[in-house]
């Protein structure tokens, strides 16, 4: 055996808290762990025909357990060790235990007799390799190809190398689901490896990322186990790291530093055969400068899987059965168009969904929804408190998690707050218990802090059970005034993220109450920015009612908008959005940009325009009728304000920007970037020779960022060869 590999074995057991005891030597090593009571001594033989005998019986007659093991294969050490450290403990049976822990969750707040199902919902997906090539660019129907859980375990089991793969989706498309899909897939025992599965949440503690994830290793690990054993098995591919709510830690508070900060974390794990996932909200984030940069000037290889959930249809929720009942009830889907409805409407008997749907009661739906959780809650936990006792709680609690930004607290302080500020309520909910049934203030506490509102954490830490209760919340506090009862300034007390909760959960609701809702963000001066305001908008009246500047609406569907007379957008860009039967007055736009988006069965209105084609500016876009050739032929000259071409623009030209400072390495370019690189040219020219490119399948485009595919660099190098 070399002096190397002996080295490397010791380090091995040393990282392991081993200590290399005095009586090793170049035929045989011997490592001692004391851990509390427990002392064990491992010896490796280099020599099979050495004789440890005596060594191990000093060992054994101190109280040592002892065992040997021949060395025939350093991985085989690595195995053994990580199998004795991780496999073969209570962790691994902790995976199906934790599975099993957030079905329950999902179904404490559905009828008795519920199952859980996963919803297979299509998805898109961008695969690059290690040299960031594109590799695959697809959308995926559920219904009838690969669904997700199994296109990503076999990426996992496929990829060499180390991955990172990043599950985007709005809230509610079921990023959590997916993420437990996954976990619960592993069985260390057949698999040999142990996914460390974390999730995020903001509390007041401090949020550098980093400090996050070591303090979910010393919580989730036992004491013996030091961080580094950890990471080191991380990179190794033996502990895929799951990290589900990366975007919990993101708020239009979070300057660039921590964003970049998180990133690099991340990145620094990927070498080796690291797996690393992550589920995010879809966030802008991800196409930011701060990501590409991290991503591409990383010395680290690894490849890169993007997946998108698209937005669940009602028949992935729903039998044909149901929705027979609804639809010949013509019950307006729009208000049940939410998973946890859906959930709910699916494990409910055919005989009450038809009574729903056969009232007419706007926003009945969601009222039913409410009192049947409460009620139950009454009966389930002996408690002595109505609806809207229960909603007053709550409604408090939220606006303590409001005024300090966070989504989850311990146990304690949850406890502390409820007794703290419902005083009264809850001494005159202890006077109607009989005597003997009567719980200490104490007791009552402990039971409303495992109300069905509220989810407990696998750090411990409790928060509110999904984001359409807590969005129910915090509506409800503003539109009973309750905040603005409560502070002067509420306007700078409610972060974007949390008012964004509100709006996502009133889809659902009355129209007074959507009405209300909306004034209160309309009329109030809250510091949000102005894509908050054009959502606002359109969920809540259908049209954009104001004056948009620096607007950047990312990829979404948007129908039947009137861009008329009451707008006007200026310094905006449209990313990958789908327009259905919108109609344009492009008068209104100034400086705004359409990438990469489609348009079908749009109309443009005030066909004479002197403006030029940089206020309405396509770049790589299609309709399914004449209205973006349309648009093309508004601009067929240029105006004075118009540069001239110095030269004619190429294809090549064009796609030489797609590529590192080393002319070699493919390098993804925001749509931003290229209009800057080539700002001597007309936009018009840019979007005409990037279209031709798209259609070539030359380039790849996600939301506002362009991918080169290796059929254009195959072609670079065979111009470049003539």
């Amino acid at each position: 055996m070399t002096t190397d590999k002996i080295e490397y074995i010791d380090k091995l057991f040393l990282s392991y808290n081993y200590q290399l005891a005095n009586q090793s030597n170049l035929k045989v090593r011997v490592y001692t762990l004391r851990y509390g009571m427990y002392h064990a001594a491992e010896f490796i033989l280099f020599d099979k025909d050495y004789d440890i005998s005596k060594i191990k019986n000093e060992y054994s007659e101190l109280g040592f357990a002892t065992d040997v093991r021949v060395l025939d294969d350093i991985d085989e050490i690595e195995e053994y060790l990580f199998e004795g450290f991780f496999i073969k403990t209570p962790l691994g049976n902790e995976l199906k235990n934790r599975y099993k822990h957030f079905v329950n969750r999902q179904l404490q707040n559905l009828p008795e007799g519920s199952t859980y199902k996963y919803i297979n919902s299509s998805f898109d997906l961008l695969l690059q390799d290690e040299s960031k090539n594109i590799v695959e660019n697809k959308s995926y129907d559920s219904n009838f190809e690969i669904n997700l859980i199994d296109k990503i375990n076999g990426l996992l089991s496929k990829v060499n190398g180390a991955i990172f793969i990043i599950i985007e989706a709005p809230a509610g498309f079921g990023k959590t689901c997916t993420a437990n899909e996954i976990l619960n897939t592993f069985s260390p025992s057949e698999c040999k490896q142990l996914p460390f599965f974390t999730e995020l949440s903001r509390n007041r503690e401090a949020r550098v990322f980093k400090h996050i994830l070591l303090n979910e290793i010393d919580e989730q690990f036992p004491n013996g186990i030091k961080q580094n054993i950890v990471i080191e098995q991380i990179t190794k591919g033996r502990i895929p790291l799951i990290i589900d709510g990366f975007d919990e830690l993101i708020s239009k508070e979070s300057n660039k530093e921590e964003v970049e900060s998180m990133l690099t974390t991340i990145i620094e794990l990927l070498k080796g055969d690291a797996k690393i996932i992550i589920t995010s909200r879809k966030t802008a984030i991800f196409n930011s400068d701060e990501f590409l940069n991290s991503i591409y000037d990383s010395n680290n290889e690894f490849s890169l899987a993007r997946f998108e959930i698209k937005e669940p249809k009602i028949e992935n929720w729903l039998d044909n059965d149901r929705i027979e009942v609804i639809d010949n009830a013509s019950f307006p889907v729009a208000q049940i168009a939410n998973p946890v409805l859906l959930s709910y409407l699916r494990n409910i008997s055919l005989d009450v969904l038809k009574g729903y749907v056969h009232e007419s009661n706007d926003g009945a739906l969601i009222d039913k929804y409410l009192d049947y959780l409460l009620k139950r809650e009454q009966q389930r936990q002996n408690l002595k408190l109505n609806n809207d006792d229960q909603l007053r709680i709550f409604r408090k609690l939220v606006r303590f998690m409001t005024e300090y930004n966070i989504t989850a607290e311990s146990k304690e302080t949850i406890k502390d707050f409820i007794k703290e500020y419902n005083q009264k309520l809850l001494q005159n909910s202890l006077k109607l218990y009989i005597a003997e049934e009567k719980p200490s203030i104490e007791d009552l506490i402990e039971t409303l802090s495992n109300h069905v509102f509220l989810d407990r954490k696998p750090n411990g830490d409790v928060g509110i059970i999904n984001d359409f209760i807590f969005g129910h919340l915090i509506g409800e506090n503003l539109i009973l005034e309750k905040y603005q009862e409560h502070y002067e300034n509420f306007e700078n007390i409610i972060p974007q993220d949390f008012a964004t909760k509100s709006i996502e959960s009133f889809k659902i609701q009355s129209k007074n109450k959507k009405e209300n809702l909306w004034s209160i963000f309309n009329d109030e001066n809250f510091n949000y920015d102005i894509g908050f305001y054009f959502d606002l908008d359109y969920t809540f009246s259908k049209q954009p009612k104001r004056v948009y500047k620096n607007l950047f609406v990312l990829d979404r569907e948007l129908f039947n908008l009137n861009f008329n007379e009451d707008c006007r957008f200026e310094s905006s860009a449209f990313s990958s959005v789908i327009f259905h039967n919108c109609v344009f007055d492009i008068n209104l736009f100034f400086d705004t940009s359409f990438q990469n988006c489609s348009f079908y069965d749009c109309s443009i209105i005030n066909n004479q325009t002197s403006k030029p084609y940089s206020d309405f500016a396509l770049f790589a876009c299609n309709s399914n009728n004449d209205f973006v050739q349309n648009i093309l032929n508004l601009f067929d000259s240029p105006t004075n304000n118009e540069k001239k071409e110095k030269a004619i623009l190429t294809e090549e030209m064009v796609l030489k920007h797609f590529f590192q400072v080393d002319g070699i390495k493919p390098r993804a370019r925001k749509f931003s970037y290229i209009k800057k690189s080539l700002n001597e040219y007309h936009d018009k020219e840019i979007n005409k020779v990037i279209d031709s490119l798209k259609s070539k399948d030359y380039l790849h485009f996600k939301d506002d960022v362009g991918f080169i595919t290796r059929e254009a660099i195959h072609h670079l190098k065979h111009n470049d060869k003539k």
